[in-house]
């Protein structure tokens, strides 16, 4: 006997105990492949009698079976009436200003509310090369990074785009608030990063890893924390994230690079309650792709996109400097 809801199905043995688990799944959930199963079992979606088991378990009478299926991944966008910041348009390209915290395509998890979304719903004229999960895109930002975002209107400009970012002829700046003063003021961060051994979904400086490099400036030095200018030369995953947080100095609001509540430790009272209030009104990473150059492959001539700062941003900038003239 069993109960089905949209997002779990509860079995319980009656007449098939001595059968193999998976092997019993697969006949009742017909949708549902033996590799699949196995790994709906290997990630704790499947339990028996509340607690995790093997493909191989054989089952016994009274066995309470409980499968949590997972949400099913779109086959293609759903376009959704999402405001978009529009900050270049031709008949090749457009580019957005992606606010901080919405993801760029869908994944897991991510289903709806994606700025693909957004592009789909207002234009019908974007690229496939990237599949019916990524139509136009041509580079992407982390969910809370903010700024610019290019996508391609056809598959010859996605192509002739994406051979630019490949041959590293975009030129990409962004601005970011770090902890500390960096020194020196100016400089090339030249080092390899990888995926961590430890964390798949965190990357690290690493011999193994792929050329990157990143050259900082500093704009504003508030002491505690300073504003900077990011020159990114190749395209690495989290790559200003990793590289700043590499030297020292990393991104103010980024949890996962070591930009959190750790560097408020051995500093003076002054300087603990600023750094407490630049957090408390910081809900994201403070990195910010603020201006994009690259020379249209359709028109030839330079075209250079600008997104202006974001309200975080400027508020912070605001606190610090108030703070710091009062010093």
């Amino acid at each position: 006997m069993y109960s089905d809801s949209r997002k779990s199905i509860r079995f319980v043995i009656n007449d098939d105990f001595g059968k193999r688990l998976d092997v019993y799944l697969s006949e009742r959930i017909g949708e549902l492949s033996r590799s699949k199963i196995y790994n709906l079992i290997r990630k704790g979606n499947i339990l028996v009698n509340g607690l995790m088991s093997k493909p191989g378990y054989n089952l016994k009478q009274n066995d309470i079976i409980e499968v949590t299926l997972p949400e099913p991944t779109p086959s293609e966008i759903i376009g959704e009436e999402i405001p978009l910041s529009i900050l270049y348009e031709d008949e090749y390209y457009i580019a957005v200003d992606k606010p901080a915290g919405m993801v760029v395509h869908p994944g897991v998890g991510h289903f709806f509310g994606t700025l693909v979304s957004a592009l789909v719903n207002y234009t019908s004229n974007l690229s496939s090369v990237g599949g019916k999960l990524r139509p136009g895109l041509v580079h992407r930002l982390d969910k809370d990074t903010s700024g610019i975002v290019v996508a391609a209107k056809t598959d010859e400009a996605h192509w002739k785009l994406s051979k630019l970012f490949a041959d590293r002829s975009v030129f990409k700046e962004y601005r970011a608030f770090v902890w500390g003063s960096p020194k020196p003021e100016s400089d090339l961060i030249n080092a390899p990063i990888g995926r961590s051994s430890k964390n798949r979904k965190k990357f690290i400086v690493s011999d193994s890893g792929r050329e990157a490099r990143t050259r900082y400036r500093t704009i504003s030095n508030f002491g505690i924390m300073s504003s900077i200018e990011l020159i990114l030369e190749t395209g690495r995953t989290h790559q200003a994230r990793v590289h700043l947080d590499f030297i020292g100095y990393p991104v103010v609001g980024d949890l996962i690079y070591g930009g959190g509540l750790r560097h408020l430790r051995c500093l003076s009272k002054k300087e603990i309650d600023i750094g407490k209030l630049v957090l408390s009104k910081v809900e994201r990473q403070m990195l910010h792709a603020y201006r994009i150059r690259f020379f249209h492959p359709f028109k030839d001539k330079d075209v250079e996109i600008e997104a202006p700062l974001p309200e975080d941003f400027t508020d912070v900038e605001s606190i610090l400097r108030t703070w710091y003239y009062q010093q």
